[in-house]
């Protein structure tokens, strides 16, 4: 997902937020009074001055640790994921037990993509303090991301029921739903991310996606209208759904007008030439719906043969729960 209102962006997990605690070194009070500056800087979205603040924290005192945690947030607030790790696992040394700085840890690996990584740092997380939401939240996001969405559902539900309010944990939910095919609980979910926060753009585009594949279209189209009352409808993804709707309500010139588009940005995107050529067939272009289709069909044919032959090479690796699921890529391609 993208960034967008929340604390943290709206991918449905956020870092911890930054505090202050009480140092011990003999100059953990002046190192505390800069961290503070810095934090409040930070909330304020001066990131660069909160960066040199802390870096002055440091000076003062490097074993403050407090002062390490916070320099991790606001490398990851600048998107420099690798020093953030880098700030945590300086805290983590100085205090292998300190809750915040292994969440942060966490979310940061998964911005690198590292999410097995990321797994390993919620589940030491949940360890120390079983009763952290945010923990089990960004646990959760880690299994979704390594495709365990069973797992992922178990999490969000223990982070919703230790923070009801707890919005990223209730979009988290409804994506593991929507993945499981539990389309209508999915929506359930969604809507109370929504109750509590409605400027949640991120939590409409899936509440949309969740109705088009219950096939209520209409319903779909206001869902990508709220979204796009906070920002633009952006991506290949977002931007098909919103043209299979319009093209399912019978909206095909705008239909073809946004799925031309994403074939532009993304010509390998097969439902939407799919789309495409369901649009021109029904507004009486016979060629052009052939023309789609075949490109359609090319590229589905290209992604069978890839998935049979990674199937085949993990099944003779002894990779069997890899190889089956590479099979059943290939089943759904050719069942679309």
């Amino acid at each position: 997902m993208t960034e967008a209102g929340l604390p943290g962006g709206e991918s449905g997990e956020e870092p911890v937020p930054l505090e202050v605690r009480a140092g011990k070194g003999r100059d953990a009070g002046i190192a505390a009074e800069f961290t503070r500056e810095g934090v409040l800087a930070s909330r304020r979205g001066r990131h660069e001055e909160a960066l040199g603040l802390l870096s002055r924290a440091l000076q003062e005192d490097p074993t403050y640790v407090p002062a390490w945690v916070a320099s991790g947030f606001v490398l990851g607030k600048l998107g420099r994921f690798r020093e953030e790790v880098k700030a945590c696992d300086q805290a983590l040394a100085l205090d292998p037990e300190n809750v915040e700085a292994w969440i942060n840890r966490g979310f940061a690996l998964g911005k690198l993509l590292r999410f097995s990584e990321k797994l390993l740092c919620c589940e030491r997380a949940i360890q120390l303090d079983p009763s952290n939401a945010r923990a089990w939240n960004a646990k959760g996001h880690a299994l979704g991301e390594l495709g365990r969405f069973d797992e992922e559902l178990k999490c969000t539900a223990i982070a919703t029921s230790l923070r009801p309010r707890y919005v990223g944990a209730w979009v988290n939910h409804g994506y593991a739903l929507l993945k499981l095919k539990r389309r209508k609980e999915a929506v359930s979910s969604f809507s109370r991310a929504l109750a509590i926060y409605p400027g949640f753009s991120s939590a409409w585009i899936l509440e949309g996606i969740a109705y088009c594949e219950l096939g209520k279209f209409r319903d779909a189209l206001a869902c990508f209208a709220r979204a796009e009352e906070s920002r633009p409808l952006t991506g290949s993804r977002n931007m098909y759904w919103k043209g299979l709707a319009l093209s399912r309500t019978g909206m095909r010139k705008e239909a073809v007008r946004i799925l031309e588009g994403v074939v532009r940005d993304d010509p390998r995107h097969v439902d939407a030439w799919i789309e495409l050529s369901n649009c021109h067939f029904l507004s009486g272009e016979i060629e052009e719906s052939v023309r789609c289709f075949m490109v359609a069909y090319d590229l589905d044919r290209e992604s069978i043969r890839d998935c049979l032959s990674r199937a085949v090479t993990l099944l003779k690796e002894g990779r069997k729960e890899e190889g089956i699921r590479a099979l059943s890529e290939a089943l759904g391609i050719l069942v679309r």
